[in-house]
C-alpha cells in the first residue's frame, strides 16, 4: 500500500490518540482534585487536609478522678466541653515535658473559647497527689479553670487509657523511667466522643502526636484546627 493510501489511516489513528489523551489527562486531574492520588513519599510533611469532617469514634467511658484542687471531675463534668486529653506523670524523665509544653501551647491558643478544656491524667497516682499536680501545673502557668490535672485509682486509669483511648500505659522495667505511655493527644467533642480527621492518605488517625518539636508542629496545628471546628459548630 502506498504512503498516500495510508494517509487516512494515520489521520484516524492520530485522532484516536488525541481523544484518549484528553480523557486520560482529565481523569488524572479529577483524581488529584479528589485526593485519590496518594503521594508515594509518606515521610514528607503533611499539609492539613481539606476535608474538615471529623470522624466520631467511641464515647469516652465513665471515669471519676480528682483534680489539682481536690475537686472531683468525671466524664459527666466535661459534657458540653471540647477537650484535649493526654496521659502523663509528673516525674517523667522523657516525653512528658515536650507533651506538657505542647499542650500548654494549644491550651493558650484555645483559651478564648469558654467551652474548651485541657485534661492531663496521671498514670502514677501513688506519687501524683493533688498537691503534686498543683505544683506541676504551676510550671506551665496552667489556669485551673481551663487545664485540669487529674489523679485517681491506678487500675481505673490504666483501663481508661487502654480501653477508652487505645493508649498504651504500663510500668517500665527500667527503674530510671518507671512508667511508659503513648505520647498522644486525643480530641473529645461536647458529647464525649473521641474525634479526629483523616491524614493526607485518607486514614482516620484517632490520636494526634503530642511530642513533636518545633515552635508549632504540624500535628499541634491540626488538633487545634479540629478543636476549633468543633467549638464553632
Amino acid at each position: 500500500m502506498s504512503r498516500e493510501n495510508n494517509t487516512p489511516y494515520y489521520i484516524g489513528l492520530g485522532i484516536i490518540i488525541l481523544i484518549f489523551g484528553y480523557f486520560a489527562v482529565t481523569n488524572i486531574v479529577d483524581y488529584i482534585q479528589k485526593d485519590k492520588v496518594v503521594d508515594s513519599n509518606r515521610s514528607e510533611d503533611r499539609d492539613p487536609v481539606a476535608d474538615k469532617f471529623l470522624y466520631k469514634f467511641n464515647k469516652v467511658p465513665d471515669f471519676e478522678f480528682v483534680n489539682q484542687n481536690g475537686d472531683t471531675v468525671t466524664n459527666e463534668t466535661l459534657l458540653g466541653k471540647v477537650y484535649i486529653l493526654d496521659f502523663f506523670f509528673t516525674t517523667c524523665p522523657t516525653i512528658c515535658t515536650p507533651m506538657s509544653r505542647n499542650l500548654s501551647i494549644v491550651t493558650d491558643k484555645l483559651s478564648k473559647y469558654d467551652d474548651y478544656m485541657s485534661v492531663s491524667i496521671s498514670i502514677d497516682p501513688a506519687n501524683d497527689t493533688p498537691e503534686v499536680l498543683k505544683e506541676y501545673a504551676a510550671r506551665y502557668q496552667a489556669n485551673d479553670s481551663i487545664w485540669q490535672f487529674l489523679t485517681g485509682d491506678k487500675l481505673d486509669t490504666y483501663k481508661l487509657a487502654r480501653e477508652g483511648f487505645s493508649s498504651f500505659v504500663g510500668e517500665s522495667d527500667d527503674p530510671a523511667i518507671r512508667f511508659e505511655h503513648s505520647g498522644n493527644f486525643a480530641l473529645v467533642d461536647q458529647e464525649g466522643y473521641i474525634r479526629s480527621r483523616k491524614d493526607a492518605y485518607g486514614n482516620w488517625i484517632k490520636v494526634y502526636s503530642g511530642i513533636e518539636e518545633n515552635d508549632f508542629p504540624a500535628m499541634l496545628k491540626e488538633i487545634t484546627e479540629d478543636a476549633e471546628t468543633l467549638l464553632n459548630k
